[in-house]
């Protein structure tokens, strides 16, 4: 028979790591418990049935809410254990839901007071097509977690998020209500995604018959699960499992018999080391309540032991149980590993009590002390490019900004301080961030720690409403907005309002007290102005027509001749030149397009022949003095390769590839990385600089690629971590798809909300055609500031293998490159036991990837005229009523091979501007 433990504990053992998760046995009191990610402050006060009591279904109005500590598992609801444990309002589906309790929408409908009918009418469509995916993942599961009667926890609109109250209090507490009656269903999404995904008998294209059955469209189905609904890496809430008969005759038998019903899920969740913490009771064990025979476990005792434990070895064996019963004091822990086994998912436990032994002469328990050692709970996940690092609290994350902000300022040039000096006199202003200004970040508490979170463009006005001028923080570095209710107060309220418990979490609520007759806090409007499907649905601050103006990128220069000398060195305005009958001199209309303008004029005729020579020189050349000196700068003195550079450029070798580092002169602080000596010596003829942002902005004004990096002693392999196997770019689509307008629309606002993220300054940083689709989202000024706050962790790190520094920026990684450029993964027909979906799939995008336009004929170093009409071309085929096809990526290459004689003029000119650099700056 267990028994529970509602009092506190006599004192923190000093057998209890300090650090979490904790993986292990405990004892507390009499009984014995294993402990698998768990929290050290539950152990020092684990809750008994009454304290953490076990989800109600049916009685709505007097429901009482626990999402985020661990209850008492039923074995109806064995979906609570997957709820997420940290903010979940976030992502392209779970952002309408992300509110503060004093910003929902709420407004005076006469006498009434209800949630915005467009809010409410989202909500339901969420909720309704949640409830759909749920069931349809339901019918495809061969073997269901938990038992066949499945209870559903009451769905969010019976609490009453659509309806009308007496007083703004009332509408605005079932609002909130409403929406924790969310948790439960991103539970039971998670618990089906994870089975899906992991556990499928059979190679089944679940997701293509998931979209049929549950009437969704493929895209919403990719935004579910690429929510915190489907990342596993999400840590979850957990639960307290009891595999003892309580004594206390309350609670009905069928309550205490989860373990019974999915032995199979408790060692899975385990043996794949799922973030998803798991409290287990075994109750007051002798140390010879079992023994291993030939034929398997066989329990002394009336406690239930699950074979996936026995296999995994996680057991409280008898060795184990005598350790904890010797070492004094009420709650006490002994430490555990795991050890990987032979076959994947197979791990072994085993106990550290021999290597860690407990020590009393190192360790002494007071039993009756007071414990003054702060314990803390998991840090959560921080919001992918917020600024704030992993594990990183706020006042770090301000301490590191400061440290930062002073070292930007030493290296400012006149033009960063004046412009940054002027972003500081607008914010000073007061007026909330339009469409083209600074982000705005909240912080919001989560799991009892502070994470930063990006406010929503669409709710800057809101948020400014919200928060006096006190209680925002301003950064002219990095053009960005903190706020928090903690920096100040209002001007408009005073210091006493709700403070941290306004979030709605630490709090039970019971309808009876929602329908109190509270005085509003303020009158609110008695008909807002109607929100447009885009402010909801569309998280940014601009329609998903699909529509990209036109963009004029800057030429090489204003005439031919400077402009095949500005790129190339050539100098066509020299005599004519004896033309050798066996030179490969390609015609001129060849190089018209190597110049990227079909239709460009030149001042002499004799200016056209001499570059088609000077290409041909070039192409058939092994050395520089192999080319004529009068068609070529090196050989000449008076050129301006042989005056004083405006920035210092030098070759170097980082991480195995050859890099042109720009910096400038005399100054260290930011660099320029190009991989093309082609682009690096054009910097030195157009006379870029002296200032590094001026090389900045030419490179981007050409869509350029190139890095903009910082120099760290950090240095590390920035190969990508670990990630859950998913589809890349915009997820999976069924056999024969074929997108409509909806689905290029989607793409366009699922594309432009990722380039609002400081992610995306890393696309623009990319050139070609990843940077023309987000040149007309990400400012130039975002480059210009320089790496990102994650750059450590999200960034490429270039080292040349010697030195104590590295250069760093932000890169993208192949999934957001695919995301940008649209990229689908879409089914063949045929099977593969292999693939993701059971499925062998072929990727199809709108736009071609990077390495499409790799070898393309529109590829000559920088984005041409012809690059622009291409684009434009395909632009207008996408925005029409039925869009172009998607293309496969073997279709690209050939499509966009055009002119096949260009490519290798690229690589000949590439040659010899390195040749000369090499010459030039050994």
């Amino acid at each position: 028979m267990s028994t529970t433990h509602s009092q506190p504990t006599d004192g923190p053992s000093p057998t209890i790591p300090m650090s979490h998760p904790l993986l292990g046995h405990a004892r507390m009191g009499n009984d014995i418990w294993s402990v698998y990610h768990g929290d050290r402050r539950l152990l020092l006060d684990m809750p008994d049935r009454t304290k953490a009591p076990l989800p109600e279904f049916n009685r709505v109005r007097r429901m009482r809410f626990n999402f985020w500590s661990p209850t008492y598992v039923s074995p109806k609801a064995p979906q609570f254990m997957f709820i997420p444990a940290c903010f979940t309002w976030y992502g392209r589906i779970f952002d309408a839901l992300n509110y503060r309790p004093e910003t929902f929408p709420i407004y005076a409908d006469g006498e009434k007071y209800r949630l915005h009918p467009g809010v409410a009418e989202h909500w339901y469509e969420i909720e309704s097509s949640m409830r759909r995916v749920i069931h349809a993942m339901w019918t495809l599961t061969p073997q269901n977690p938990g038992t066949q009667e499945r209870v559903e926890y009451p769905f969010p609109h019976r609490f009453g998020y659509e309806k009308a109250f007496s007083t703004e209090a009332a509408a605005r507490t079932v609002a909130l209500r409403s929406r924790h009656a969310f948790l439960p269903l991103i539970g039971e999404l998670s618990m089906r995604f994870w089975y899906l995904s992991v556990f499928s008998s059979t190679p089944i294209d679940w997701r293509e018959k998931v979209c049929q059955r549950a009437r969704v469209h493929p895209q919403w189905l990719a935004d579910l699960e690429a929510s915190v609904a489907g990342d596993m890496d999400t840590p979850r809430l957990g639960g307290i499992i009891d595999f003892t008969i309580p004594a206390d005759t309350r609670f009905p038998l069928e309550e205490v018999t989860l373990p019974r019903t999915f032995d199979w899920l408790l060692g899975q969740i385990i043996a794949r080391r799922m973030p998803i913490p798991l409290y287990i009771q075994w109750g007051p064990l002798d140390p010879t309540f079992y023994k291993l025979e030939p034929t398997g476990f066989r329990s002394t005792m009336s406690v239930f032991v699950p074979c996936s434990l026995q296999k995994l070895g996680f057991l409280p064996e008898p060795s184990e149980i005598v350790y904890l019963q010797g070492i004094p004091g009420s709650v006490v822990f002994s430490r555990w590993e795991v050890r990987h086994g032979t076959q994947p998912f197979e791990p072994t436990y085993h106990s550290l009590r021999d290597a860690e032994p407990y020590d009393p002469s190192k360790a002494s328990i007071t039993p009756h002390a007071t414990s003054t050692v702060e314990t803390s709970t998991p840090f959560p996940p921080v919001e992918p490019g917020s600024g704030q690092r992993t594990g990183e609290t706020m006042t770090q994350f301000f301490i590191r900004r400061e440290k930062e902000n002073v070292h930007r300022a030493s290296r400012e040039t006149p033009e960063q301080l004046q412009r940054r000096q002027q972003k500081e006199a607008n914010a000073a202003r007061g007026g909330a961030p339009g469409k083209k200004g600074g982000r705005v970040y909240v912080w919001e508490k989560s799991n009892g720690h502070f994470i930063r979170m990006a406010g929503g463009r669409q709710r800057y006005d809101d948020i400014w409403e919200e928060y006096g001028p006190q209680q925002r923080r301003y950064d002219g570095f990095r053009d960005e907005w903190d706020v928090y209710d903690g920096f100040g107060s209002p001007a408009d309220q005073t210091d006493g309002d709700e403070g941290d418990s306004q979030d709605g979490f630490g709090a039970l609520f019971t309808q009876e007290e929602d329908d109190g007759d509270d005085v509003p806090s303020q009158l609110l409007p008695e008909r807002p102005e109607p929100l447009e499907e885009g402010e909801i649905t569309v998280p940014n601050d601009r329609s998903a027509s699909g529509e990209i103006d036109n963009v004029d990128f800057d030429r090489i220069a204003i005439s031919f001749r400077e402009a095949v000398y500005m790129r190339y060195g050539c100098t066509v305005y020299k005599k004519e030149i004896q033309v050798p009958q066996d030179l490969p001199v390609p015609g001129q209309d060849i190089a018209k397009k190597f110049l990227g303008n079909q239709n460009l004029s030149v001042e002499k005729p004799e200016y056209l022949q001499n570059f088609c020579v000077f290409l041909g020189y070039l192409k058939a050349s092994k050395h520089l003095s192999d080319i004529p000196p009068s068609l070529l700068d090196f050989h000449q003195p008076e050129q301006d390769l042989y005056c004083d550079w405006v920035v210092r450029v030098r070759r170097q070798t980082l991480s195995g590839k050859l890099c042109y580092v720009i910096q400038e002169t005399g100054r260290e602080g930011l660099y320029v990385l190009v991989e093309s000596a082609t682009t690096a010596l054009e910097v030195v003829r157009q006379g870029w600089g002296p200032s590094i942002s001026h090389v900045v902005e030419k490179l981007l004004a050409r869509n350029i690629k190139f890095l903009f990096c910082c120099q760290y002693k950090e240095i590390t392999n920035t190969e990508l971590r670990h990630t859950r196997k998913m589809y890349s770019g915009l997820g999976f689509r069924p056999h024969n798809y074929v997108p409509s307008q909806r689905d290029y629309q989607s793409y366009v606002a699922v594309r432009d909300q990722f380039l609002r993220t400081p992610r995306g300054r890393a696309a623009k940083l990319c050139g070609g055609i990843v940077g023309r689709l987000a040149c007309t989202v990400v400012s130039d000024e975002e480059v210009q500031r320089g790496p990102t706050d994650s750059v450590l962790t999200e960034g490429v790190c270039l080292w040349d293998g010697v030195s104590q520094w590295a250069y760093w920026d932000d890169e993208l990684t192949d999934k957001e490159i695919d995301l940008i450029c649209g990229v689908y993964h879409i089914s063949t027909g045929q099977t593969d036991s292999t693939a993701l979906s059971g499925q062998q799939t072929t990727a199809r995008s709108w736009w071609p990837r990077p390495s499409a336009m790799a070898n393309s004929g529109l590829n000559v170093g920088w984005w041409t005229p012809m690059c622009e009409q291409w684009f434009q071309r395909r632009l207008a085929s996408l925005e029409a009523p039925q869009p172009a096809n998607l293309v496969t990526h073997g279709a690209w290459k050939h499509n966009l091979k055009l002119e096949r004689r260009c490519p290798p003029l690229t690589e000949s000119t590439e040659q010899v501007a390195a040749q000369i650099l090499e010459t030039m700056r050994p």
